[in-house]
């Protein structure tokens, strides 16, 4: 028989949640003529960006794009030339114990 009688306490698997936290209250709305002032805006700007895609598009019709810039091109490519080697040889070694007492030192 056991020595354990139904009285006796037990651990419990029960957890019991936190409070939520409150619902936040609502941002205000935005005024009418505010809402309609940028929407006219934001129409604005996409009709404006699509008319000169168009017109550029119109523009060159039957032509070939314009010339690129080959001074700029040249320029890059005499910068590009012009810069060092790198040394060639092996690969320093990091020597992280040397550098740790540096760094405290």
């Amino acid at each position: 028989m056991s020595t354990t009688s139904p009285m006796t306490a037990r651990t419990s698997n029960v957890y019991y949640l936190a409070p939520s936290a409150p619902e936040p209250t609502r941002a205000p709305r935005l005024s009418t003529s505010l809402v309609f002032r940028l929407r006219v805006l934001s129409f604005w700007w996409r009709l404006k960006l699509t008319t000169v895609e168009m017109w550029d598009a119109l523009r060159r019709f039957g032509r070939p794009e314009t010339p690129t810039d080959s001074t700029f091109l040249e320029q890059r490519a005499e910068i590009i030339l012009a810069a060092t080697p790198r040394p060639q040889g092996p690969a320093r070694v990091i020597d992280f114990d040397t550098a740790r007492v540096r760094l405290r030192g």
